[in-house]
């Protein structure tokens, strides 16, 4: 039996044809990406995707930059940045600081329906379709975008 982890890895490549089908998404990545996932035991999925292996790697440090900020405090991508800078925030907790900010869009705070907290994260594409790939492939692994209220 998968684990979710490994099932969303799974429906993220399922899902990189129709997102190519945009002329933008095809442009940047020429068909390249990476998606990384960590679970709630640390344990680490993804796959690099394309003939490229330069791109491939390139877009994997992003990926795993994303993934491990999203990882270590439960914000997406661009969501913890403008908390911080908003002052809604103290990133000191986190171990992520300002300077290692990655900034950018594509790392996604998931959780199952028990809310035990999985970040996952996508580069290659622009960064709001980053984002809606991990989303589109979410709930066939049993997770669901966390929500934050405080």
């Amino acid at each position: 039996m998968k684990s979710p982890g490994e099932i969303l890895v799974d429906e993220i490549e399922k899902h990189i044809p129709e997102f190519l089908l945009d002329p933008v998404d095809l442009a940047m990545s020429k068909g390249n990406a990476a998606f990384t996932v960590i679970d709630p035991k640390g344990r680490t999925f993804g796959r690099i995707v394309g003939t490229d292996a330069d791109k491939g790697r390139w877009c994997f440090g992003i990926a795993s930059r994303k993934v491990i900020q999203v990882w270590r405090t439960g914000y997406d991508t661009g969501e913890f940045e403008a908390l911080v800078y908003a002052g809604k925030l103290d990133e000191g907790p986190t171990g992520v600081n300002r300077p290692d900010f990655i900034g950018w869009q594509g790392g996604v705070a998931l959780e199952d329906s028990s809310g035990a907290p999985y970040a996952a994260a996508f580069s290659g594409f622009r960064g709001i379709n980053d984002v809606a790939i991990i989303q589109k492939s979410c709930a066939a692994a049993g997770l669901r975008p966390r929500t934050h209220t405080a």
